[in-house]
C-alpha cells in the first residue's frame, strides 16, 4: 500500500467519507428510492436543524467542552417566536431570525460564563440550564402545541419554499433549508480557518495551558464558543419552526445526543483541539443517511436508535484508543533519548 493511500486512510474525514459512500450504496441496494434527488433533498431538509446546531456544538467540543442544553435553548426560541407569531400575526421572518439569534446568544453566554468564569464542569452547567429552561417552558406552555392555523400563513409558505422548483413536479427543487445550512457551514468554516478568533479556539482546545502562555484569553474564547453555539441554535430553531409550521414544546427531547453524535462521527475529539467543518458535514450526512436508510428498509425506530447509538460509541471508542496509542508512542519517544544519554 502506497504512502499516499495510508495517509488518506489515516485521515478521519476520508474514513468518514468512505463509510458514507458504503452506507449510500447499501441503502440503495435495499431500496433504489434512496438515491433519488427528491429523497436526498427531503433528507437534507429534515436534517438542516441538526446540521446547523452541529456547527455550534463543533466550537464547544473544540474547546474540550460539551453542551447538554441544546433542547432547552432550541425550545425556548421556538416557543417565544411561536407565541409572538400567534399573538401578533407578524410575519417578517428576518426579524424572527434576529430574535432567535439574540435569544440564543444570551443563553449561550450564560453557559459560557458558568463554564469559563465559575469553573463549573460543562456537563453540569449546561444540564442545569437545560433543566431550568425546560421546566419553565413546560409550566408556561403546559405541553400544548402552536399549530399551523395559529401561525401567520407566510411562515408555512417560507418553510415550503424551494429554489428552481418545477410547478408541474411535486417535491422538485432545492429546499430553502439546505441553502441556510450551507450558509452556516460557510460562516463556521470562515471563522475557524480565516479568522484569528477561530484559530485561537483551535489552539486553546489543543492545549489550554500552552494557549494561555502565548497570551490567549481562554475564558473569553470559551464564552464566545458557547455564545456562537447558542446563536446557531437560535438560527436553527427559526428554520425548524418555518419548516414544520408549528411549535411542539417536546420536539427536541434528546436532540442534544444527535447533535453531539453528528460532530463526533465527523472526527471531532471530545478532548478538544481536533475537528473540522468538513468532518462535521460528513458526520451529519452519515447520521442522516443511516437514519433515512433504516427507515426506507422498514426497520423499527427503536432499532434505529440502538444502531445509531452503537455507531457513536464505536466512533468515540476508536478515537480514544487512537489518542491513547499516540500518547504512549510520544512517551516512548521522550523516554528513549534520555535512556540513551544515560548510557
Amino acid at each position: 500500500m502506497s504512502e499516499k493511500i495510508k495517509r488518506a486512510l489515516g485521515n478521519k474525514e476520508a474514513s468518514v467519507f468512505i463509510i458514507l459512500i458504503a452506507v449510500v450504496l447499501i441503502a440503495t441496494i435495499f431500496n433504489p428510492a434512496f438515491l433519488t434527488f427528491g429523497n436526498i433533498m427531503d433528507v437534507m431538509k429534515g436534517n438542516a436543524t441538526l446540521g446547523i446546531c452541529s456547527f455550534g456544538m463543533l466550537l464547544i467540543i473544540l474547546t474540550g467542552g460539551i453542551d447538554a442544553s441544546v433542547c432547552g435553548q432550541l425550545t425556548l426560541v421556538c416557543v417565544v417566536a411561536g407565541k409572538i407569531m400567534a399573538n401578533t400575526q407578524f410575519d417578517n421572518v428576518i426579524v424572527y431570525y434576529l430574535l432567535g439569534i439574540a435569544i440564543g446568544a444570551f443563553t449561550g453566554m450564560l453557559n459560557g460564563l458558568m463554564v469559563a468564569r465559575l469553573d463549573l464542569p460543562p456537563i453540569i452547567a449546561t444540564l442545569g440550564l437545560d433543566s431550568v429552561l425546560m421546566g419553565f417552558l413546560k409550566y408556561y406552555t403546559n405541553g400544548t402545541w402552536i399549530n399551523a392555523k395559529e401561525l401567520p400563513p407566510k411562515i408555512g409558505q417560507i418553510g415550503l419554499f424551494r429554489f428552481f422548483a418545477d410547478p408541474n413536479v411535486n417535491g422538485s427543487g432545492v429546499p430553502l433549508q439546505l441553502l441556510l445550512y450551507i450558509l452556516t457551514a460557510a460562516l463556521t468554516w470562515f471563522l475557524l480557518n480565516r479568522m484569528l478568533l477561530g484559530r485561537s479556539i483551535m489552539a486553546m482546545g489543543g492545549s489550554r495551558v500552552g494557549a494561555e502562555r502565548i497570551g490567549l484569553n481562554a475564558k473569553n474564547l470559551t464564552t464566545f464558543a458557547y455564545m456562537y453555539a447558542g446563536m446557531m441554535y437560535g438560527f436553527a430553531a427559526i428554520t425548524y419552526t418555518c419548516a414544520m409550521n408549528s411549535v411542539d414544546p417536546n420536539a427536541f427531547l434528546g436532540f442534544e445526543m444527535d447533535v453531539i453524535g453528528a460532530v463526533v462521527l465527523g472526527g471531532a475529539l471530545m478532548t478538544g483541539g481536533q475537528g473540522s467543518v468538513l468532518g462535521t458535514v460528513l458526520g451529519m450526512l452519515l447520521f442522516a443517511f443511516i437514519s433515512n436508510g433504516l427507515t426506507l428498509a422498514h426497520i423499527s425506530a427503536y432499532w434505529q436508535n440502538i444502531i445509531v447509538g452503537a455507531i457513536i460509541l464505536l466512533a468515540v471508542s476508536f478515537d480514544m484508543i487512537k489518542l491513547h496509542r499516540e500518547e504512549r508512542l510520544q512517551t516512548k519517544v521522550d523516554i528513549e533519548p534520555k535512556e540513551a544519554i544515560a548510557r
